[in-house]
């Protein structure tokens, strides 16, 4: 970098305090659950590692978000520590790129003291790192798009940056960085689609803070840099079908009405990035708020933006940038282009720096005397950085699970309705039946589109199938099948329902019926696994040996090693009479707990089948040993001990203890039945 050794070391250790104060800040978050969409993002994720990244559903961009994720999975399974520390590996990445970009920017400006470069440098970074409004970006694990499109969209100006300095050799440092911005930018395009404003982000740059002899002349930059810069815009949108396509479906959806609603939109997002406070998940902006104010904004919006640029050299070069930076990097998703969000903070990721990097300098203007900062901006300093890593410890605590993140978006969003849908799934998930109750019946009597309202009726029917009440439960399922019927929740859930009433016919056309929706339909999100476990038990029940056996297996694909598909495999197994694979499946379920007592008293009985009485025994003590309470084995060794002429006593033991742990009627009669035929001691 050219720079004396001494600013070299400092900036090495500054760059070690921003890691440490990210880690310390970000502590809290790195064993925090997969939240929302990370479920359904994994779920897709190729399990064989990143060779077969392409397996996602299907990649068309973002190549690097998905790769990354198949690398985490590749190396940690499902732990989230793994994908976490990614994301706090970019974040600090970025943090140190924008610790740089503003040493370079402000070093090539006589406006400051040379003794103020590194100082506001680490504070515009450290700002940035410690911004609570960057949490969606960092600790929400599918916000990775925003943290790594952006770590590269910085990497790429900084390498322009560094190629555009005037004592660089034009012959080969100069067209190295160049080469490098370019290859920066590309990373960024195959991270996140929105980083395509770039060239456009480094002409404002360049218009700002290239003004000097210290850097080299335009026109250099316009055939080595901008139009390469252009022509890789072109090249991304031309290869990448899929980007191609939605672009292309976006422009034709152009909606004016969304657009001026922006105006008021962008205002609040401005809001955010200056002071970040009241954050949420979701955003909810009330109509007639964005009615009554849209005009208002849009009127103040064109009134700064054309203030700004027909005295563009004499307004502030920062507050130009911050201004412009801001609006270029959040045009792809608050413009003219309608999405399902008004408002998302992990878009805001970019935009934020521009305010950042004001604020500091602002700060620096007032409190930078003699060379040094003054005593009360110290002390005010390290208190804003106090004060905004306390909000960014307790913002990140929101994340510890699904239901604090969504009750703390439903305490600030209570009218949301994608809120009220999400907070019922996740307490339905955690079977908080009751308190799904009052954002399911919020939604089903609301104006909410077919999808939510099918979603809160199908979900009741649940909720009423667990408190008994089966004949409502089944009306509310109707209704949502009637209301949305492509939607497969109701589907599954009335197959679920029929199921627990042994009414094993209509619970496989119910499950079927689901399964061909989530194929068909493809909803955006991924088929539940527990519909082919479903399905397995329903044609087990059947006597569906054959097609039991084709949903299990297709469920371990999904979910290998799992204890409850190798118990119902093996089940199917001695089902059809295949007592040898039904063996190997039971065996393959080690390590105790309540599946190996189930397996091993599954093991008994096969046993006893076989005539191994023996090993019937040892499977029946070991069940027990497993999984003291376990009732079947209790009886089916007691009547075993009967059966042989055993020990009586022995018996009476067992099926006494049989007794106590049983909660089935029938199998209670019959362990009376037996134990009045078991002499006393």
């Amino acid at each position: 970098m050219n720079e004396p050794f001494s600013t070299r070391v400092k900036l090495f250790f500054s760059i070690l305090a921003i890691l440490a104060l990210i880690l310390i800040a970000y502590a809290n978050t790195l064993l925090s659950p997969f939240n929302f969409d990370d479920q359904a993002l994994l779920q897709n994720i190729a399990l064989s590692g990143p060779d077969r990244y392409n397996s996602v559903w299907p990649v068309q961009y973002r190549h690097l978000f998905y790769l990354s994720f198949s690398i985490n999975h590749s190396i940690g399974g499902l732990n989230p520590l793994s994908y976490h520390l990614t994301n706090l590996l970019f974040h600090f990445l970025s943090s140190v790129t924008v610790l740089l970009i503003v040493f370079k920017t402000v070093s090539k400006n006589a406006q400051w003291e040379s003794k103020a470069v590194l100082g506001l440098s680490i504070t515009t970074a450290l700002l940035f790192a410690l911004n609570p409004l960057h949490t969606e970006a960092v600790t929400y694990l599918s916000g990775r798009a925003s943290g790594i499109g952006g770590f590269f969209y910085l990497l790429a100006l900084l390498f322009f940056i560094m190629g555009s300095e005037k004592n660089r050799n034009p012959t080969t440092t100069v067209p190295l960085f160049y080469f490098l911005t370019l290859l920066a930018f590309g990373f960024a395009l195959l991270s996140k689609e929105t980083t395509l404003t770039f060239p456009l982000a480094v002409i404002l740059y360049d218009l700002c803070f290239m003004r000097s002899e210290r850097w080299r002349p335009f026109k250099d930059r316009l055939f080595f840099i901008y139009l390469p810069l252009f022509s890789l815009v072109g090249a991304f949108l031309i290869l990448a079908p899929g980007l191609r396509n939605m672009t292309a479906d976006w422009i034709g959806r152009i909606d004016i009405d969304y657009a001026l609603a922006q105006a008021s939109v962008l205002a609040y997002a401005l809001k955010l990035c200056i002071f970040p406070i009241n954050l949420t998940f979701d955003y909810d902006f009330p109509v007639h708020w964005l009615a009554y104010s849209r005009f208002v904004s849009v009127m103040i919006w064109l009134a700064i933006v054309f203030a700004v640029i027909k005295n563009f050299r004499r307004v502030s070069p920062v507050l130009t940038f911050a201004l412009l930076w801001f609006l270029i990097t959040l045009s792809p998703t608050n413009s003219l282009l309608p999405r399902a969000d008004l408002l998302s903070e992990r878009n805001l990721y970019l935009p934020s720096l521009g305010f950042t990097f004001l604020i500091a300098c602002g700060f620096y203007h007032l409190f930078f005397i003699k060379g040094s900062l003054s005593k009360p901006g110290l002390v005010l300093l390290l208190t804003l950085f106090l004060m905004m890593g306390s909000l960014l410890i307790t913002r990140n605590s929101v994340y510890r699970s699904n239901i604090h993140l969504w009750e703390d978006t439903y305490e600030k969003s209570p009218a949301d309705l994608k809120v009220l849908h999400n907070l019922s799934h996740f307490y339905l998930e955690d079977k908080r039946y009751q308190q799904a109750l009052v954002p399911l019946l919020r939604l089903s009597r609301s104006m909410a589109g077919d999808f939510y309202r099918a979603f809160a009726y199908s979900n009741l029917g649940s909720i009423y199938t667990q408190n008994g009440n089966f004949e409502k439960a089944e009306k509310e399922f109707h209704k949502a099948i009637e209301l949305e019927p492509t939607l497969p929740l109701g589907y599954l859930n009335l197959g679920t329902y029929h199921a627990s009433r042994g009414e094993f016919n209509q619970a496989r056309t119910e499950f079927l019926r689901a399964r061909e929706r989530y194929i068909i339909f493809k909803w955006g999100y991924p088929m539940p696994v527990e519909l082919d476990l479903n399905l397995a038990r329903v044609n087990l029940q059947l006597k569906s040996f054959t097609e039991a056996e084709k949903y299990i297996r297709q469920y371990l694909q999904r979910v290998p090693g799992s204890l409850e598909g190798l118990l119902l495999l093996g089940k199917i197994y001695q089902e059809k009479g295949e007592m040898e694979l039904a063996e190997k499946a039971y065996l393959k379920i080690q390590g105790g707990g309540l599946a190996s007592a189930k397996a091993h008293n599954n093991l008994g009985i096969l046993y006893i089948r076989q005539g191994q009485y023996e090993k019937a025994w040892g499977a029946f003590n070991t069940s027990i040993k497993y999984y003291p309470q376990m009732p079947d084995a209790h009886y089916n060794l007691g009547k075993l001990i009967l059966d042989s002429k055993g020990d009586s006593t022995l018996a009476r033991n067992h099926l006494e203890e049989a007794l106590a742990f049983n909660q089935s009627p029938s199998l209670k009669e019959e362990i009376n039945r037996l134990l009045e035929q078991t002499p006393s001691r």
